[in-house]
């Protein structure tokens, strides 16, 4: 009994599927149990009739139980016998039985279980820190598991499923923090990288971060993305690293990636210091790239007709806030960055916050639910 069909006749019975416990060519001998709400004994809550079955011309199995044993007389008796290897299968469905009885009581409705044998059975019998134990042992196969259950659930529309809207927002909501944690592991380890082209990458697999450059939800469009200014000879493009737009208004919105590793403050002039010249290029770079964009938009458009070109905004980030090691250097960065019209300038340890704030608020709501 690998699958088990269930069908409720009332709110305390439920017919099961049949035990076939020996069939010929034209008769078979089967058991037809029944889970009921034994109220009196709730452990027994399997009930059911041994009953044969004969194929008519047309292949249809035809139930034969007309001889009641009430009706058996004294001088007669009833035997019916039935072999080691019949008793066992037998048996054994019925454990199955009792098990699922156990679990769901009695199944309302039209219902569907599938057994689960092996290593499968025993994963579902672990207690939380077994289980954690063994997926962190066994993390390939966890990974493995966990896709073909998300898939699962996705191809799925039926009401079994659908029914558990709260664990399937939890769900969710574990999925992120593990991208949330993911993500940040991997910044910290790279720290010290000083190749643009990583974290370029870096971004571009985690374009949820992007959300957290700006004031509003935003919506990646491309990364790499022209916007225009070739001439005659095929040259001069303009190329930035991420084209988004705001997913409340359609605004376009570029992001601008740097380094952790870019100074953001030239040498000390007269007891100021002035931002690098890495930093001004970055800024003179994306202003240009709004101007490209706004010329071209009619053209562009193609590809989204929902992006407004008016006033982009735009994002460079770059450097980290540990170089500002004195009063005169945060006053001269902060002078100068709150003073820029059009580019917002971030730096890297600033995103890595926020996004470490982000975790810190999941983690929280997730102790919550669960405790």
């Amino acid at each position: 009994m690998d699958r088990i069909e269930t069908q409720s006749t009332s709110r305390k019975t439920a017919t099961t599927t049949d035990i076939v416990l020996r069939e010929g060519p034209q008769a078979k001998l089967l058991f037809r149990p029944e889970i009921v709400d034994n109220t009196g004994k709730p452990e027994a809550a399997v009930r059911g009739r041994f009953l044969y079955q004969k194929k008519k011309r047309n292949d249809e199995w035809v139930d034969f139980d007309r001889l009641p044993l009430t009706s058996v007389k004294v001088d007669e008796g009833y035997q019916l016998e039935i072999n080691s290897s019949e008793l066992y299968r037998l048996l054994a469905n019925l454990r199955t039985l009792y098990k699922l009885a156990n679990a769901y009581g009695v199944p309302q409705g039209k219902r569907s279980f599938l057994e689960v044998n092996g290593t499968l059975a025993d994963i579902l019998a672990l207690a939380g820190p077994e289980l954690q134990e063994f997926f962190t042992s066994n993390s390939e196969d966890a990974i493995r598991l966990f896709r073909l259950l998300l898939h699962w659930i996705s191809k799925r529309s039926d009401s079994a499923v659908l029914q558990g809207v709260s664990e399937l927002l939890e769900l969710n909501t574990v999925v992120g923090l593990a991208n949330l944690k993911v993500f940040l592991t991997e910044w910290k380890a790279n720290s010290s990288v000083s190749k643009e082209e990583f974290w370029q990458t870096l971004f571009a697999k985690n374009a949820f971060v992007l959300s957290q450059l700006f004031a509003y939800p935003v919506i990646l469009i491309k990364d790499k993305a022209y916007l225009g200014g070739k001439d005659l000879t095929n040259t001069g493009g303009q190329i930035v690293d991420f084209l988004c737009k705001l997913e409340s208004t359609g605004a376009a919105a570029m992001v601008e990636i740097k380094t952790p590793m870019t100074p953001l403050l030239g040498s000390a002039y007269r007891g100021v210091y002035p931002i690098s010249n890495e930093v001004a290029g970055a800024i003179s770079q994306v202003l240009k790239y709004r101007s490209s964009l706004v010329e071209n938009m009619q053209s562009l458009q193609r590809g989204d007709p929902a992006v407004i070109a008016a006033e982009p905004y735009c994002v460079v980030v770059a450097g980290d806030c540990n170089e500002l090691n004195s009063p005169e250097k945060n006053a001269s960065f902060e002078r100068f960055r709150e003073r820029l019209t059009g580019v917002r300038i971030l730096t890297f340890d600033e995103v890595y916050k926020r996004i470490e704030g982000l975790l810190a608020i999941f983690t929280e709501s997730s102790d919550v639910k669960s405790s």
